[in-house]
């Protein structure tokens, strides 16, 4: 299982359209927007944001088990 964490990890998909698949399975797909370090977000869990149209959806880098880019 991969795990997703640090903003380091995560530069590479600054402003990239990618697919998210969490720990219980459910799947998100937006632009990865905003990264939230542990120290700044409640509860202290580092996240991170996707844009779709409709919403944002705020996503805990420890429940990620898979992201891709999808274009």
């Amino acid at each position: 299982m991969n795990k997703y964490t640090g903003l380091e990890n995560l530069k590479k998909y600054s402003n990239k359209k990618i697919r998210v698949t969490t720990k219980n399975q459910n799947v998100f797909t937006g632009v990865y927007s905003i990264y939230t370090p542990a120290g700044d977000n409640d509860p202290e869990i580092e996240s991170i944001s996707l844009e779709t149209p409709k919403r944002y959806y705020d996503i805990n880098t420890p429940d990620i088990i898979n992201i891709e880019v999808v274009d």
